[in-house]
């Protein structure tokens, strides 16, 4: 096409013109959902955090009900407990998720491992990696200040 074009310069430097707008018109939209896509990310990296601390509070609470408790039942009830708040799960899934990946497990075999997604085990180290970018600019900022 381009040599066609390339024998009436005006329609070569009239299409050259057209495709980089195109070119810019796809860049300012992959920047507005890399936009969306980092809200969408640090709210999912929200509700995990919170969910974390709630299986936090969860188990610590079991814990400090079930020390008198028979051993072997203080194992169930703090599990059955954690279970019928729905929380402890997700929780201990990601903390396994972040231990295995930190051991250098690879992501398929940590989701074939733990029985869960390719994709929320991506999102689980993505999440913890986001978390340790956000301390270092925040340890950054201070000494900056300091």
């Amino acid at each position: 096409m381009l040599w066609r074009l390339g024998r009436d310069p005006e329609a070569r430097e009239a299409r050259l013109q057209a495709i980089f707008d195109d070119l810019r018109t796809l860049v300012a939209q992959s920047e507005g959902l890399a936009r969306d896509l980092d809200g969408k990310l640090a709210a999912r990296e929200e509700r995990l955090q919170a969910l974390l601390s709630e299986a936090r509070a969860v188990t610590s609470g079991a814990s400090a009900a079930a020390r008198s408790e028979a051993p072997a039942l203080r194992m169930a009830s703090a599990r059955d407990d954690a279970l019928r708040a729905g929380e402890l799960e997700p929780a201990a899934t990601a903390a396994r998720i972040e231990a295995l990946a930190d051991a250098g497990t690879a992501v398929d075999e940590i989701a074939r491992r733990l029985g869960v997604a390719a994709a929320e085990v991506r999102l689980v180290i993505g999440l913890k990696a986001a978390r340790a970018a956000r301390r270092r600019v925040a340890a950054s900022e201070a000494r900056a200040h300091a």
